[in-house]
């Protein structure tokens, strides 16, 4: 009987509700109306307006006149009604919790923003979709609340498939920094902005073999996703319009600029496997300057674990902890009452806690003025690892400290300070804008090491110590005036202007502990600390540069359906000459549904002052004992023995050619092809050893050191590839449903490699690259970023639940071992199969201004192929038939030796490639949206 009695009330609840139902006839009486226009006033027409009766899921939709009104009438009284508002080139607005009067008409007024870019045009009116280059668009207020994770690198990872990033490990300082790659290309192949203003570099230099390698990264992670509201990226080349570095394209991270309102959010979550747990938290607020300013604030602070292999196995060969042999191993272990557990290696994320702070302001002086300024701030402390110090290399290196005699894992510790400012002034002079900018970034590095010696220090030695670092700083100066002529053609925008940039770098010596061979002290024992070796005195450096540049962009619609633009720009730097580029663009509304655009560019980027610059020793310590590897500069003695030129600018050619389709409302496709060729790429050469010359080995006689390897202008490459984007919305029941589908597909070739003159005896062009540029390096640029990548997304958003599930799919990725050893044959040839993962999203709304996220990344604890795997499934050295093959070989070579290659596949089994090392992570977000 009760079911009976809750059934009927039920029924009875859904015919009162029911659209037409005689209840709902008798009380269909209020009214809503308004008018839609833009910031400034003018009207639109066409706008919808979609009223949705959250209760019962009554949708009624209206849209607007000539004048921009709208009125729906006949709508149940009470509520709560959400409303929502769209028109094609602007932003929807939602809003939530409107109640509705008999008889009482409620009248809204409405101001929608121009959905408009600031990267690829300098026009102050173009879309997305109007752009004569592609450019995604990504919301980050609701990425940042509900997407895993909460630095901007994995955000970015899975909402665009050109864009790249991923955490190394055991890779020194770049365990700490996140590179990120787009279409491809390098690190410092691709410009970052923040505001539309030019965003300083990381520090840091990519090194150990790490995938941007040898490049100087900009590290995304120093501002908070939270302060953002949303991030443009323009895949074309930009050097003419920009400058030096947008060789693949820009990304520009556009900051709140809320004058009321906020948020609070916290995150938290952790891997399947237990390691790794992460926290957030993190608070916005916008706030009034006046009647005619703003300031939006933010601060965070967030601690990320360190993550780890679930489980492995130490391969005798490879590195043992007391000896090769099994028997000695166990009895060493039992005599001194441990186990292999007791030496685990970690081997995942390095332990990072990072504090943000972030402003944007803006004031208006008068009609025609207005000031403005932004700026972050970011502390970052980090703890990685190296391999630890065993028995089984060196006895010597394990001192008589109590905790360090039976081995012990070094911690590799930084300190990174990242600030950066901008002040500018906007002025009207007449119909032109001026735009008047400084900025000054800055970016600081410190090394510091933890539980390791220096061995050859003895019982002397301390346990920690400080090893030095790195700094770049980078000031901008910058003058833009722009007009839109309204009646030249059908529209034509004019943009000049002129910068100056200084950039300085550092390498700061560490303490004399860190990084001298005390020999004296403990015969036979490695010098310097162990784990990462501390700058010494003579990498110590300091040095900057300076240039001046002048540019010209000119954007024309010649008629109402088609666009042309070019743009030219020359620049002078103080340490290598000029470079004169330009840029042509067109774009072609053929029909309703149909847009064509192209694009023909040449660019460059100057060689960075950290790659000009950079000098450190090496510790490279493996199974075998300690090796040291130089990198020494091109101002260098060795590097004018070895003729090794000063380092020029990289030179390149883009071409691109784009569909957009818009064949039904709601759905959009584009597709864009592209060619880069750039001349002049750098790299880091290979590590050159004795008996190249005499003359060069009387020179690392004089260096002190076992090896060198120089920055060089050694590679002229071609890519290509394809840019896929779709999406699709409709209204179904009271939510919206979502689809979104994305690719990219790219191959970067070898055109020709540059070899100086004392290299080319040696070069075996058998094995590409093997000499004068390695193995490893060359594939890294080449095969070393995944082959495609595919995004696709199915979400559905009611009003207070939504749920979305998200496909990664990451293409295949091959490169080459290390060869520490030097061997003549070369390494292994890694190849990471394809893998997808799937990622899932729930949130909810349970009461005003609050969101509850709740979800999986990588749901299904998918991983990259082992090292061992890889090696299988590409080839041993020189292109043996199998392992085993290569093992007897090597046996034969090396008196029945076993070799240990692929190198460290038993203490770091996962080479950062695809998606990471990690597996499955769940997370739970909740944020407080507060004020209006």
């Amino acid at each position: 009987m009760k079911a009976l009695r809750l059934s009927f009330f039920l029924f009875l609840w859904v015919v009162c509700c029911l659209p037409g139902s005689a209840w709902a006839q008798a009380t269909t009486s209020a009214t809503v109306t308004g008018v839609i226009q833009t910031e400034k006033g003018l009207v639109l027409t066409g706008a919808t307006v979609a009223v949705l009766h959250l209760p019962t899921g009554i949708r009624r939709v209206a849209t607007t006149d000539t004048q921009g009104h709208f009125a729906l009438s006949q709508l149940l009284s009470g509520g709560p009604y959400a409303l929502q508002i769209s028109q094609p080139g602007f932003r929807s607005q939602v809003i939530n919790n409107v109640f509705l009067k008999a008889e009482v008409p409620a009248n809204f007024t409405f101001e929608l923003t121009a959905d408009v870019v600031a990267v690829g045009t300098r026009r102050l009116d173009r879309t997305a979709l109007e752009s004569v280059a592609p450019v995604d668009v990504i919301d980050m207020r609701e990425l940042a609340l509900t997407a895993p994770r909460t630095d901007n690198t994995q955000l970015l990872n899975y909402v665009v498939p050109s864009f790249n990033s991923n955490r190394e490990t055991s890779a020194d300082g770049a365990d700490h920094v996140d590179g990120i790659t787009l279409r491809g290309l390098g690190s410092d192949q691709v410009l970052v902005l923040v505001n539309g203003k030019r965003r300083h570099t990381s520090a840091l230099i990519n090194l150990l073999g790490s995938r941007p390698y040898g490049s100087a990264t900009t590290d995304l992670n120093t501002i908070s996703a939270n302060a953002l509201d949303r991030v443009e990226i323009l895949r074309d080349g930009a050097a003419a319009q920009y400058g030096s570095d947008a060789i693949a394209g820009v990304i520009n991270l556009n900051l709140k600029s809320d004058n009321h309102g906020g948020n609070v959010l916290v995150n938290n979550g952790i891997h399947q496997s237990g390691f790794g747990y992460n926290t957030t938290l993190s608070v916005n607020k916008g706030l009034k300057l006046g009647e005619k300013g703003f300031l939006n604030v933010t601060g965070e602070v967030d601690y990320r674990g360190y993550t780890t292999s679930p489980n492995y196995t130490r391969d005798l060969n490879s590195w043992p902890i007391y000896s090769s042999n099994r028997a000695q191993e166990d009895s060493f272990l039992l005599a001194n009452h441990k186990t292999a557990k007791d030496y685990r290696q970690r081997n995942g994320d390095a332990i990072m806690t990072n504090y943000r702070a972030v402003y944007n302001a803006g004031y208006d002086l008068s009609d025609k003025a207005r000031i403005y300024s932004f700026g972050t701030y970011n502390y970052r402390r980090g703890q990685a690892v190296a391999p630890w110090v065993l028995p089984s290399a060196n006895p010597a290196d394990l001192g008589t400290q109590p905790g360090f005699s039976l081995g012990y894992q070094p911690n590799i510790n930084t300190r990174i300070n990242d600030g950066a400012a901008v002040l500018g002034l906007d002025l009207k002079l007449g119909r032109w804008d001026l735009d008047l900018s400084q900025s000054l970034g800055t970016n600081r590095m410190r090394y510091d090491l933890s539980n390791t010696l220096n061995p050859s220090l003895g019982a002397a030695s301390p346990t920690s110590f400080e090893a030095g670092g790195l700094q770049f700083t980078q000031a901008v100066t910058n003058a833009t005036a722009s007009r839109l002529f309204d009646n030249v053609l059908a529209g034509t925008n004019v943009a000049f202007g002129t910068e100056f940039r200084n950039d300085f770098y550092e390498i700061v010596a560490g303490d004399e502990n860190s990084w001298k061979d005390y020999q004296a002290g403990q015969p036979g024992a490695s010098g310097g600390s162990q784990g990462f070796i501390g700058f010494d005195p003579t990498s110590a450096i300091a040095g900057s540069r300076q240039n001046v540049a002048g540019f010209l962009d000119v954007e024309a619609d010649v008629t109402k359906r088609w666009t042309v633009g070019g743009a030219v720009r020359y620049e002078r730097y103080s340490d290598f000459g000029s470079a004169f580029i330009y840029k042509a663009t067109t774009r072609l509304q053929a029909s309703k549904w149909l847009a064509l655009r192209a694009a023909y560019n040449t660019g460059f980027r100057a060689p960075s002052q950290q790659q000009q610059l950079y000098r450190q020793l090496t510790l490279l310590p493996t199974a075998s004992g300690t090796t040291y590897s130089g990198i020494y500069n091109n101002q260098s003695d060795i590097a004018q023995v070895a003729g090794i030129s000063q380092l020029t600018a990289e030179k390149s050619r883009n071409a691109s050619f784009g569909l957009v389709l818009t064949p039904v409302k709601d759905l959009v496709i584009t597709a864009d092809a592209y060619q880069i060729d750039i001349d002049n790429r750098i790299s880091l050469t290979n590590e050159f050893g004795a008996g190249i010359s005499p003359q060069f080995d009387v020179a690392l006689d004089k260096a002190q050191t076992t090896s060198v390897q120089f920055f060089a202008n050694a590679l002229n490459t071609r890519t290509r590839g394809l840019d896929l984007v779709g999406s699709y919305s409709l209204a179904l029941g009271r939510g919206q449903l979502r689809f979104t589908a994305a690719a990219n597909f790219n191959e970067t070739t070898l055109r020709s490699l540059q070899v100086p003159a004392l290299f080319q005896g040696i070069q075996n062009d058998e094995i590409a690259g093997n000499n004068f540029i390695g193995q490893r390096q060359l594939s890294l640029i080449t095969t070393g970023s995944p082959k495609s990548k595919i995004l696709g997304s199915v979400g559905y958003e009611g009003a207070k639940w939504s749920v979305t599930a998200r496909y990664t799919r990451f293409g295949q990725v091959s490169f080459y071992d290390f060869n520490f050893d030097g061997l003549e044959e070369g390494a292994y040839y890694f190849v990471f199969r394809p893998k997808a993962i799937t990622d899932f999203i729930l949130t909810y709304k349970p009461a005003k201004g609050l969101l509850l996220a709740v979800g999986a990344h990588n749901l299904f604890n998918v991983r990259p192929d082992d090292l061992l795997q890889a090696a299988r499934n590409g080839h041993a050295p020189d292109g043996f038939a199998s392992m085993q093959a290569y093992q007897a070989y090597y046996a034969q070579q090396h008196g029945g030796a076993v070799s240990t290659t692929p190198y460290d596949h038993d203490i770091l089994p996962y080479q950062v490639v695809q998606m990471g090392l990690n597996g499955a992570f769940f997370y739970l977000k909740a944020s407080y949206s507060f004020g209006k």
